[in-house]
């Protein structure tokens, strides 16, 4: 009995170590997010009497879950969320499991970013484009069922940008269509 509670509490100390707080810099393998967590994140750039709105028809989505509307084919692809400044970029990802790409965009500028693992990409750091001419580097991190995660943008004139993706988080918003 012993050994099979120190076997329990090991494993658990090596799986807590894949985790990571919501930022993809800091080299977990997954996130934990809550509810709360996507809708704060979401939510965050609504305007301060709209943002209890927000966040309650958020949590709605994501706590009374209906049937996938995604076929299994697309598990590893779904609408993708980019918070840039005041903009918000809608679209779409692709991943597999050495290479992925996102495009989206906020109605007049399109940015895409891609990783390829296959073509030297050590880590998963998706170089951007933005077809007016602004370039930079997305980091992303999935949670734990593989198809929704978080991430951040960094541009290069200094923005700074948050994502969310996947379509059981972005259920109900522009991004998903």
């Amino acid at each position: 009995m012993r050994i099979a509670v120190c076997l329990v509490a090991f494993l658990g100390a090596l799986t807590a170590g894949c985790a990571s707080p919501t930022d993809p810099a800091a080299g977990g393998l997954i996130v934990s997010m809550t509810s709360m967590d996507y809708a704060r994140l979401i939510c965050k750039h609504v305007e301060l009497d709209d943002y209890a709105t927000c966040v309650n028809g958020m949590l709605a989505v994501y706590e009374n879950p209906a049937e996938a509307e995604f076929p299994p084919v697309q598990s590893t692809s779904g609408p993708f969320l980019v918070m840039l400044g005041a903009d918000k970029y809608y679209g779409w990802y692709r991943s597999q499991a050495f290479r992925a790409d996102f495009r989206a965009s906020n109605g007049r500028t399109l940015c895409r970013g891609a990783y390829n693992g296959f073509t030297g990409s050590v880590d998963p750091i998706f170089e951007v484009r933005c077809d007016d001419g602004r370039g930079g580097t997305a980091q992303i991190v999935r949670d734990a069922s593989g198809r929704n995660g978080v991430g951040t943008l960094t541009m290069s004139d200094g923005a700074a940008g948050t994502i969310v993706f996947g379509p059981d988080v972005l259920k109900g918003t522009p991004a998903a269509g």
